[in-house]
């Protein structure tokens, strides 16, 4: 009978001189890292985002295999099997949205969002008017890149159990600097009759109501956007010909212009209408109306024969005013007098020379 001591040693001996190679199956992928810059174009790293794939060598390759949402924006790692594959990257969830709506996700290149829609207006100045949202800052990523199979280690291989296991499995590094998708357009009227003004509203049309993710053009559909959010600057006042001219100016955000008219050759002056319509102070209202498809330019930029997808967010700009129009098209408000203020202005003609004029007496 052995002691239990000897019982351990001899159990140990059996253990180490059954001991085999083992066989090892390298699980054949990649890994990717992709490093994200939201700050050079997008100017800020959102609190999340969505990391899309769709696999471009499958049999149906623009459909969506892989979606992921993520908190950590900076960098994101998976293992992918040998093939070509198409990234898309978008800032936040389709969720997280106001202004905006998501559709025909599940496809990377028909993927697109387009703008909410406002409350229709009953306004007598723009009846049954439906105006889009302002979009929200939106950025996407897109990429396309192949994993190789010389990249990977799917072989069996047998190897010693004292040694230690190195695959083969290379990584892929890629960064990806996130585009903007939404633009800015600056807006600037000079009015004549600024200062019998109270208020000003208006609205833009034939802006596009949206664009698709993964090749950024706009969509062709367009829309109204509301303009509600005016500055006023009067001119200086040291003449009697300037004192009642000034300018109302404002800013908004969209997604530009449609698809097919983003160059100048390419729209006629009805493809955008600005309707505004001024509040005096005695509480009329007049409208103006002025189709712009021709005075909408690009700021600080000038794009003729050829429109690239990186062009779709550079800024606009709409002036009325000269060299665009004359002091005879821009906005002329008539005299107002404050509404029951009873203040009245008088006007003497001169007598001319050729007429007696009796004064009573």
């Amino acid at each position: 009978m052995l002691s239990p001591l000897a019982a351990c040693l001899l159990l140990a001996l059996l253990l180490t001189s059954c001991r085999y190679d083992v066989e090892l199956y390298y699980t054949g992928k990649a890994s990717v890292t992709i490093d994200y810059d939201w700050e050079t174009r997008f100017g800020e790293r959102p609190t999340g985002m969505t990391v899309m794939l769709a696999r471009h060598d499958a049999p149906h390759g623009d459909s969506i295999i892989f979606t992921d949402i993520s908190n950590a924006v900076d960098r994101y790692e998976l293992d992918l099997e040998p093939g070509t594959y198409k990234l898309l990257t978008f800032n936040l969830t389709t969720g997280e949205f106001g202004s905006m709506r998501f559709h025909q996700m599940k496809s990377f290149g028909q993927a697109f969002a387009y703008a909410e829609q406002l409350q229709r207006t009953t306004d007598f100045w723009d009846v049954n008017v439906r105006y889009m949202r302002e979009p929200e800052d939106i950025g996407c990523a897109v990429d396309t890149f192949t994993i190789l199979h010389d990249m990977v280690d799917g072989e069996f291989r047998f190897v010693p159990w004292r040694d230690k296991v190195a695959g083969n499995t290379e990584e892929v590094a890629l960064p990806e600097v996130v585009q903007p998708m939404t633009t800015d357009m600056y807006i600037r009227v000079k009015v004549i009759g600024i200062k019998y003004m109270a208020s000003v509203i208006g609205n833009i049309s034939g802006m596009a109501d949206g664009f698709l993710l993964t090749s950024a053009w706009r969509r062709e559909q367009t829309g109204y956007h509301l303009l509600d959010n005016w500055s006023v600057t009067r001119a200086p006042a040291s003449r009697a010909d300037t004192a009642s001219v000034g300018y109302i100016t404002t800013t908004i955000s969209t997604f530009g212009l449609p698809h097919g008219r983003e160059l100048l050759a390419q729209r006629d002056s009805t493809s955008n209408m600005l309707s505004l319509c001024f509040t005096l102070i005695d509480g009329s209202h007049h409208v103006f109306r002025y189709p712009v498809g021709k005075a909408i330019h690009y700021r600080n930029a000038e794009l003729t024969g050829t429109f690239s997808p990186a062009d779709v967010t550079l800024e606009l700009e709409l002036l009325v005013e000269a060299p665009f129009f004359d002091d005879t098209t821009i906005p002329i408000l008539p005299y107002a007098q404050p509404s029951g203020t009873g203040a009245f202005d008088a006007e003497v003609a001169p007598w001319g020379d050729e007429e007696n004029v009796d004064v009573p007496m």
